[in-house]
Parts: structure tokens; sequence; C-alpha cells
């Protein structure tokens, strides 16, 4: 059976939410934008209203910083992002991916965050799979298609690459800080809530890992 170490992206390979972090790294703030954040505002109160899905949000989220950007291009964006990502990823989660590859795990990572960074993230992490949110680059723009890979969708597309009877879910490993990870957690032997202290202290099967 198969031995497999997933982990989450945002607030727990890093301290903070990498769209957020796209916001404030591409987002041009100017004056001939203020427009633009004006709208942002709008399409973010539509998808508290729940008038947009969170896909249909993010796809917008996306397009308006894009369009807003000093860098039009999203591939070259999607190179800058990644290189300043792989920059603020914790010391001691690379060194548990390192020491995990080295005792044969699969690695698997596991994200809501698109695919459109993510997956040079991966591939230089040296993480054998990547399951996310999808994406398009087509024509300058971000088709967003599929499942946004949050909550349940994410147990389900889990289980969509590796199925229960083919893993050893006992002594394989999950990494997450999100409460919504609760679920996902508890198919894991080794289930580990990083840098969470209030969401590992209702949860106390959970490990709890403080990274830096």
């Amino acid at each position: 059976m198969e031995l497999i170490a997933v982990f989450d992206f945002d607030r727990t390979l890093i301290k903070r939410d990498s769209m957020v972090l796209f916001f404030l790294r591409y987002f041009n703030f100017s004056w001939k934008n203020i427009p633009d954040l004006f709208r942002l505002s709008l399409e973010t109160i539509k998808f508290f209203l729940k008038i947009y899905s969170q896909n249909q949000y993010n796809e917008k989220f996306l397009n308006l910083i894009v369009n807003s950007s000093r860098i039009k291009d999203p591939h070259k964006i999607a190179d800058d992002f990644s290189k300043y990502l792989l920059k603020l990823i914790f010391r001691d989660a690379r060194k548990r991916i390192t020491k995990l590859k080295d005792d044969e795990y699969e690695l698997v990572l596991l994200s809501a965050s698109p695919d459109f960074y993510l997956e040079k993230i991966k591939d230089k992490l040296g993480f054998s799979k990547l399951i996310c949110t999808k994406t398009n680059l087509n024509n300058g723009k971000i088709i967003i298609y599929g499942e946004n890979c949050y909550g349940k969708n994410k147990i389900k597309m889990l289980l969509d690459e590796y199925k229960k009877k083919d893993v050893n879910w006992k002594k394989s490993y999950c990494f997450t800080d999100n409460k919504s990870d609760k679920h996902l957690l508890s198919l894991f032997g080794n289930a580990f809530v990083v840098n969470n202290k209030r969401f590992k202290k209702n949860n106390s099967k959970f490990g709890l890992l403080i990274w830096e």
C-alpha cells in the first residue's frame, strides 16, 4: 500500500494567504486603477452575498489584478510569483518535506489556490502530485474550471487520485492549518495542525507543529 504525505499550502507552507499576497504584489495602486479597486470591492461584496461562487469570484479577482498590473502577461506573473512564494516557505517545512521524501513517501500538495503558480512550486519542492483549483491561461486571461479545491471538495479530489484501499492511511501524513480541513486530517494516522493553536486546542487528537 502507498504511503503519502499531504501538505496544504496557504498558512501551512507559508505564513500568509497566497491570494492576498498576489493582490499586494501585483495590483498597481495608481490613480488610474481606482475604478478597478472599487470594482474589486464590489465583486467581493457580491461573493459574500453569495451572488458568485468561489470560482467565479476568484476568476474575477485574479483577472482584475492582472489587468491593473504593470506585468500584463499571466505567464510572466506566474513565473515571478512562484519564485517569490518559494522564498517564503517555512524552513521547518522544507526539512519535513526532505525527510518524508527520503523515507519514500509520495508527496502531495493539496490546496484551494490555483495551479498556474502552484505547479512550479510543486516541481521546485519535489512534490509528486499537485491537487488544487485548475486554471487555463488563455489570451491574457485566467480561466478557472472544475471544482474549487476547498472543504469537502478537497477530500473528494484527493480520494479521486488516491483510493482508500490503495493507501496506508494509518502511516500516512497530513499537514494543514485550516479548521475546514478537520475531516481531511481525520483520514490520516499522522495528522498535524500547523501554526494554529486554537484549532489544535479544540481537536486534541491531532498533533501540533509550529513551523518557522
